[in-house]
């Protein structure tokens, strides 16, 4: 294997503004604006952007269903499903057995 092959094979594919908007149907535009308002990575060359892949991958990852993403998936730093849940419990004074009382009558 050549050693620029060998190189190259340890960094990840990137695309153009071009490239990602396409893939997401958006206009090079509004990937733009994503960028500079820091919602999309991109790594600068000059006066051009590129996008890794890891970049890509997260996109489609928020196509996961709620169940699939894990609690706390709507806030824009999304927390552990642990520490979601027991922020929850912290807020609710009610004792354990009213609890499971409610959730029996919520679910009959």
């Amino acid at each position: 294997m050549a050693k620029n092959a060998k190189a190259s094979a340890l960094y990840s594919d990137v695309y153009t503004v071009e490239e990602f908007a396409k893939i997401f149907k958006l206009s090079p535009e509004a990937v733009r604006t994503l960028i500079r308002n820091g919602e999309i990575s991109a790594i600068r060359l000059g006066k051009q952007y590129r996008i890794p892949q890891i970049v890509v991958d997260r996109y489609f990852a928020q196509a996961l269903s709620p169940e699939e993403r894990g609690f706390g998936m709507w806030k824009r730093n999304r927390i552990p499903s642990l520490t979601y849940v027991d922020r929850l419990r912290t807020r609710d004074r009610r004792t354990p057995d009213v609890f499971l009382k409610d959730m029996a009558e919520d679910v009959g």
